[in-house]
């Protein structure tokens, strides 16, 4: 078949990279002038089971909790009314969620680990990657709650061990021994690697093997033919082909109304601070994440990254100052002599990305009910550990024309998609 793919993030990337392995003919369109320029270009860049999970369950969980000012999902000015509604619904659709979706969440984490160290391996893709989270708790009662958050995800299949503070420095040496630690969470295993290199490495690898990347040209329009879709492209040209996979992230609700679909959707804006690594000895060996603050720190090469809070509502723009300075004092807390925050201005890097969220917190995984038209969306804050176990399910779905290989729970007709 003659497949397209808009957007060229981590998971439209993924998915054209899994479509040509199964035999298709693989076009990705990106309004961007390369791949990984959006949702992709500087998350956190943990992929670990339990940090998806987190976000995928209620209580306990390896994440602090909602509130309007905390750390984890916080309400921003600016929000409209429905963004409220939007979130009440979501928080509700949480709470209910059956034990089909964490199965089929599971199962995606698990083949996405599984075919990401496959393709690194078959494909020799050298990118920024370690092993290892340590979530950290800071007093007692937080140490109790991981404590259970941990034999609630071991249930579950995914490895957490409990240590005690002596334990946690042992694991991470650099820690700093003035900074109050009870305890922590080991949570062994694939866990930090860099999205962004991963990604402009699978464009690479596409090309390649025969797959086409047209870059600085955005898709305005999706229309079902007879046998196929059309798209209708930023230039004014129009490209058949037999079906086409939206990978489109923020852009994706507008192609899905001007098919007269549903859009039950929230943008959610994550946010990061890199800066060059001074000392490797004073900085993490892999990735931890401060249960207190929900700041994530993790090494990634020679770069430090600290990222944490996601902002529910607000405008597009740039990552504020009090939000740089709340990421940087996270990163010092622990690792006080790791980063090097003099010198250039251009050797920082601070990133606000945006990512879409489906009303159920659940991802799009499948063929919509326009014929052609297939969507793998709204991963949210898991979409770096779920990617590449999405592109597996949808080609296999796609490929052998069985919509069973995805289980209800994720599939779009669940929301009218």
């Amino acid at each position: 078949m003659k497949i397209a793919i808009v957007g060229a993030g981590v998971n439209g990337l993924a998915t054209a990279h899994e479509l040509l392995l199964a035999g298709h003919q693989v076009t990705v369109y990106e309004r961007r002038a390369t791949a990984a320029e959006e949702g992709s270009f500087a998350p956190a860049g943990l992929l670990h089971p339990a940090w998806a999970l987190a976000w995928a369950q209620p209580q306990p969980r390896l994440l602090p909790s909602w509130s309007a000012a905390g750390p984890g999902l916080r309400w921003r000015s600016g929000a409209r009314l429905g963004v409220w509604a939007w979130w009440r619904r979501w928080r509700h659709a949480q709470r209910a969620r059956a034990a089909e979706a964490q199965a089929a969440l599971i199962d995606l984490l698990a083949m996405g680990e599984e075919r990401q160290a496959a393709l690194t391996a078959e494909l020799d893709l050298d990118h920024d990657r370690s092993d290892g989270l340590l979530v950290l708790a800071r007093d007692e009662r937080e140490f109790a709650r991981a404590v259970a958050a941990a034999r609630a995800l071991n249930e579950l299949g995914v490895a957490a061990r409990q240590r005690s503070a002596d334990e946690a420095r042992a694991l991470e040496p650099a820690l700093n021994p003035a900074a109050p630690l009870a305890g922590a969470i080991e949570l062994p295993g694939p866990a930090v690697a860099n999205c962004r290199e991963w990604t402009l490495l699978m464009r690479q690898a596409l090309l390649k093997a025969g797959g086409q990347f047209v870059a600085r040209q955005a898709v305005l329009a999706v229309r079902p033919q007879a046998g196929g879709v059309e798209l209708t492209l930023g230039d004014g040209a129009c490209e058949r082909h037999d079906a086409v996979v939206l990978c489109a992230g923020l852009d994706a609700p507008t192609l899905l109304r001007g098919l007269g679909l549903p859009t039950p959707f929230a943008t959610w804006w994550s946010h990061s601070l890199s800066a060059p690594m001074r000392e490797p000895v004073d900085a993490p060996l892999s990735g931890v994440l401060d249960l207190h603050t929900g700041v994530a720190v993790t090494r990634l090469g020679q770069r430090l990254r600290a990222s944490g809070g996601w902002d529910l509502g607000g405008a597009p723009g740039p990552a504020t100052k009090p939000e740089i300075a709340r990421l940087a004092d996270g990163l010092s807390h622990w690792f006080p002599a790791a980063a090097r925050w003099a010198g250039s201005p251009s050797a920082l890097q601070s990133w606000r990305g945006a990512t879409l969220v489906a009303a159920d917190g659940l991802p799009l995984l499948g063929e919509s009910r326009v014929p052609g038209v297939w969507l793998n969306l709204a991963h949210g804050p898991m979409g770096w550990a779920l990617a590449c176990g999405a592109a597996h399910r949808l080609t296999q779905a796609l490929t052998l024309g069985d919509p069973s290989t995805i289980v209800q729970a994720l599939r779009p007709a669940r929301l009218g998609l």
